[in-house]
């Protein structure tokens, strides 16, 4: 191998090494701190929360100890095409799962923001995981045809992220404009002089911060999904093999950046929340103090 090659392939190595435990660790910590905070769980945001951080336990535990296996055969070029067939498939089903909790969240937070009364009267928990088995098998199809055939599914994968990304950032710019109206309206309000008024003015005031949060998450799905979706226009523009030694090591590099996504996901959620963070830091540390 080259000079360079070494390096790229050093450096994923060692990038998936970190981010396999780093993914487990951090989002074990955010669905334990959320298991033991009530107050939270029972809102609906943190239960949709605490199913996307379920399934980015599995991703980070399955397809990170994928790539990094895929990684030494390509430096053994040792090309085996059913075991990259159901790299890539477990991969695209695993991605799913959290891209449709994402996007369950992402609805769940623009009703509560638009149609408030709808969502407080018709909402609840059970008809969100109704939503999430809907979304699962929906996004369950497309890994399916990409299995049969690879070119319809790169078409199919880069068309419907495609979409997924217009319709996301369309919603959640009105939500940010939003947020940040109804948000400096709240700041700037006269204080309720009841209790009441004030909890009203608090719960509002932490769904606005929610959306954001939502919105962040969102944006980082896309930011780490863009090198996919780029190497899926890239197989079906150039026509090139799908081992061909630099294509095959930019696919490592994007299937990389996507399950970093599930990392970077608990991260944020930490970073906006303070009980969370709170909590989170009650738990690094009893965990410290047991091995110290």
């Amino acid at each position: 191998m080259e000079k360079s090659d070494i390096f790229n392939v050093v450096f994923l190595f060692i990038l998936n090494i970190f981010f396999l435990v780093a993914g487990i660790f951090f989002n074990s910590v955010v669905i334990i701190s959320l298991w033991r905070l009530r107050q939270l769980r029972k809102k609906l945001c943190y239960f949709v929360i605490l199913v996307l951080s379920c399934f980015d336990v599995a991703v980070v535990a399955i397809t990170h100890p994928f790539l990094i296996t895929s990684t030494i055969y390509y430096c053994l070029e040792d090309v085996n095409e059913i075991r990259e067939y159901i790299r890539k498939f477990l991969s695209f089903i695993l991605y799913g799962f959290s891209m449709s909790a994402l996007l369950i969240l992402n609805v769940e937070r623009y009703l509560a923001l638009t149609c408030p009364f709808f969502h407080q009267a018709s909402i609840t928990k059970r008809r969100l995981l109704y939503a999430q088995v809907l979304f699962i098998v929906a996004t369950g199809i497309l890994p399916m045809v990409h299995f049969k055939d690879q070119t319809v599914g790169n078409i199919l994968i880069a068309v419907f992220q495609s979409l997924l990304l217009v319709l996301f950032i369309s919603s959640n710019y009105r939500l940010f404009l939003i947020a940040n109206s109804k948000l400096g309206d709240e700041r700037a309000a006269p204080i309720a002089a009841t209790s009441a008024g004030n909890d009203n003015r608090n719960t509002r005031i932490l769904n606005l911060k929610n959306i954001s949060t939502c919105s962040l998450a969102i944006g980082c799905f896309f930011a780490c999904s863009c090198p996919q979706m780029v190497y899926s226009v890239l197989r079906f523009v150039l026509e090139v093999q799908p081992y061909d030694r630099q294509i095959w090591l930019f696919n490592l590099w994007s299937s990389t950046f996507l399950s970093m996504n599930s990392t970077f996901n608990c991260l944020i959620f930490f970073w906006r929340n303070s009980i969370l963070r709170r909590e989170g830091k009650k738990f690094i540390d009893a965990f410290q103090r047991h091995f110290n």
